[in-house]
């Protein structure tokens, strides 16, 4: 499960290294939603994952080297963060508080 920070809409660096380790020794193992969605920004991310399986997404993140997954734990953040307000903002936008 990728644990979120302080802030709702936030993920730690470290949730989502935890996540990416998980499935560099284990690539069938268990996925919560925010898992899933984490999962599914790193397939996005790369075109050749977008049709990757797990074995092939453990295998990519096996090879990288540190300076690489730094990158890619630092660009899914942005990514989940972003699709987190994405996601807020429409929950607003059809809330019942805000019709007149």
């Amino acid at each position: 499960m990728v644990t979120q920070g302080e802030d709702s809409d936030s993920i730690s660096e470290m949730a989502i290294v935890d996540l990416f380790t998980r499935l560099i020794f284990d690539a069938d193992a268990v996925l919560d939603e925010s898992d899933q969605l984490v999962l599914a920004i790193l397939q996005h991310s790369d075109a050749s994952l977008a049709a990757a399986s797990r074995v092939d997404i453990s295998e990519y993140l096996r090879a990288m080297d540190v300076r690489e997954m730094i990158a890619v734990v630092a660009s899914v953040k942005q990514q989940y963060e972003q699709q987190q307000l994405i996601l807020l903002s429409k929950h607003y936008l059809h809330s019942p508080l805000l019709r007149h």
